[in-house]
C-alpha cells in the first residue's frame, strides 16, 4: 500500500530530534468511480450528467479538468489532497508543473462558484493542498 506521510521533525539545541505525524494519505485509493449524485447543502454534483448546480443554478465547469477536480475533491469531503494527488487523479499522468496547473484549476472553479454563492467549498490547506468542505447555511 502506497502512502504519503507528512511529518514535522523538530531538532532542539541539545540535538534531540522529535517527529510528529501530521497527516497520512493513501495514494492507492482511486478517485471516485461512482455514478452517485453528490449532494451538499444547496450544492449538487451529478457525475453521470457532468453537471454542477447550486440552488438549481448551473455552475459551468469545463469538463476535462475543472469538473473532474471538483468531483475528486467532493467525493471525500474533509480529506486533504496534495496537489500531486489531484494532478495524478485528474490529468492521469506523472506530475510536470503541478503547482501552477492545480492552482489555476482551483482558482477557476472558485471563480465560477462565486457567481452563484458566497460559500467557499474548496479550502486551501497551506503547505499541503486542498480539501472540499460542505458549508451549511449562507
Amino acid at each position: 500500500m502506497d502512502q504519503i506521510e507528512i511529518i514535522l521533525r523538530t531538532t532542539v539545541a541539545s540535538g534531540k530530534v522529535t517527529e510528529q505525524l501530521l497527516a497520512k494519505f493513501d495514494t492507492t485509493k482511486p478517485a471516485t468511480e461512482s455514478d452517485e449524485v453528490l449532494q451538499y447543502s444547496d450544492l449538487c454534483i451529478d457525475p453521470v450528467q457532468h453537471q454542477v448546480s447550486y440552488q438549481e443554478k448551473a455552475v459551468p465547469l469545463t469538463e476535462t479538468y475543472e469538473f473532474q477536480t471538483f468531483v475528486y475533491l467532493a467525493s471525500q469531503p474533509g480529506r486533504v489532497f496534495t496537489k500531486e494527488q489531484i494532478y495524478r487523479a485528474v490529468w492521469k499522468e506523472e506530475p510536470v508543473d503541478v503547482s501552477s496547473a492545480v492552482f489555476c484549476i482551483i482558482r477557476n472553479i472558485r471563480q465560477k462558484l462565486r457567481k452563484v454563492t458566497k460559500k467557499e467549498y474548496i479550502q486551501t490547506v497551506w503547505g499541503v493542498g486542498y480539501k472540499f468542505v460542505d458549508v451549511p447555511g449562507e
